[in-house]
């Protein structure tokens, strides 16, 4: 079967005037590349004069190296049994040469050009990506403060109206006003704001008959996260 192959593939490269398959069959118990490569049982099956290299048969798989990485005596001997060629197959080998040459460059531009196209193709994505990210950043940032006035104006109305002076004469808090200001950043803490306000109340007296009214400053202290809901620190009255 090797040797139909070799055969084959013989024919199909004698097709070109340039290329000259030489079929040969040279044993060697050990053979030693210039590169250090050693095989053992093999046999040089046959030689590409267009390609400069060399079919191995090694442990029953066909091997292609290089026909200058053979050792000089095996090379010596496969240059022995080449045939010489004539000045006419001697230009087409060149010409021949020149052209596979030429397709190898071309084929390297392109390759060169697909991936300058790719690596910026892959530059452009990351650049957007980035500024996707750094947009999505700010955007956070930027609706972190209105977050917190939400949260605190929630907190201090419920606060004011359950929570504030359990043992005063507050009883229920009929209507309820909360003004605050914008949160400001408490500096050394990551997160955390400083939300100041007022409260104006109405409520029933507990100790008289009617309503009375109230207004209190306060501070709230609240921390936020990046994956739950802020979280009250404290509520200070001023």
């Amino acid at each position: 079967m090797i040797r139909r192959f070799l055969l084959a593939l013989a024919g199909l490269m004698a097709a070109h005037a340039s290329a000259v398959v030489v079929d040969v069959n040279l044993p060697y118990k050990e053979l030693r590349l210039k590169d250090g490569m050693l095989f053992t049982g093999v046999a040089v099956r046959s030689l590409n004069t267009s390609t400069g290299t060399v079919m191995l048969l090694v442990n029953k798989d066909l091997i292609s190296v290089r026909a200058a990485m053979l050792p000089d005596e095996v090379a010596a001997r496969l240059k022995e049994l080449t045939p010489v060629l004539s000045k006419e197959e001697q230009e087409a080998e060149k010409q021949q040469e020149a052209a596979d040459r030429k397709k190898a460059a071309e084929n390297a531009e392109r390759r060169q050009r697909v991936a300058e196209d790719e690596a910026a193709a892959a530059r452009a994505a990351s650049r957007s990506l980035n500024v996707k990210a750094a947009a999505d950043t700010a955007a956070k940032a930027e609706a972190v403060p209105a977050e917190v006035a939400r949260f605190a104006e929630e907190r201090a109305k419920a606060y004011f109206k359950y929570q504030d002076d359990p043992l005063s004469n507050i009883g229920a808090v009929t209507s309820s006003d909360i003004f605050l200001d914008n949160p400001e950043p408490v500096p050394g803490w990551g997160g955390r704001y400083r939300v100041e306000g007022k409260a104006y109340r109405q409520y029933v007296n507990n100790q008289a008959s009617g309503f009375g009214r109230s207004a209190k400053e306060f501070e709230i202290l609240i921390q936020t996260h990046e994956t739950r809901k802020p979280e009250i620190v404290e509520i200070r009255i001023k």
